[in-house]
């Protein structure tokens, strides 16, 4: 089974690490680009209270430890979108149950 992912990503102000986001939506293509072959299934962003979300599925965690540790490219857009301290990530195990969709 897959696992899901949620990095939660500590930011002073929303609405400029959205805008950096869209300023940098090269970067973010490229960082997708390289996902597609490292094993995600699904990706989005979220906005918080003073932080932004992204919430992954992957095939494994193994997968995406490889792939976001130590990435120059996530470093590159955590710094230019005014990420204020390191991300706390959890790693969550899929399991089918009734009334999943």
């Amino acid at each position: 089974m897959s696992v899901t992912v949620i990095a939660h990503f500590p930011v002073a102000d929303v609405a400029k690490a959205i805008e950096g986001l869209e300023a940098n939506a090269a970067l973010l293509e490229e960082i997708t680009e390289d996902t597609k072959g490292a094993g995600i299934l699904h990706h989005r962003f979220v906005a918080g209270d003073a932080e932004l979300l992204v919430i992954d599925e992957w095939e494994t965690a193994e997968q995406f430890q490889g792939f976001f540790e130590g990435n120059p490219k996530v470093e590159r857009i955590t710094a230019a979108i005014g990420v204020t301290g390191p991300p706390t990530v959890t790693v969550y195990n899929s399991f089918e149950a009734a009334g999943a969709i």
